[in-house]
């Protein structure tokens, strides 16, 4: 029963556009363009929220290759809409409790 209930939840989560839009991976000797995160994870068993993460430039690499999204567009948006979280955020207690 508690599966059924994660299991709709990252159904869910992995219904957003910014994990529906096409990437380019850009690897050692070419550059491969996919047609959405959820494809990479799917060929090369990456974690789709990492490669959102490359793809925002929140980290360096994903997998062994640099992410980017298709359109520049796409990575502002995102960008932003991380950064105006981040900002939001404030840690009510330390670190440990």
């Amino acid at each position: 029963m508690k599966s059924n209930v994660i299991n709709s939840k990252v159904v869910a989560i992995k219904k957003q556009k910014k994990y529906n839009i096409p990437v380019i991976g850009h690897f050692k000797d070419k550059s491969i363009r996919f047609n959405s995160i959820l494809d990479v994870e799917k060929l090369l068993g990456v974690s789709y929220h990492l490669l959102y993460e490359a793809c925002i430039g929140k980290i360096k690499l994903a997998g062994g290759a640099y992410w980017e999204y298709e359109s520049g567009t796409d990575y502002i948006k995102y960008k932003s809409i991380s950064i105006r979280l981040q900002q939001k955020y404030t840690r009510i207690t330390g670190f440990n409790g």
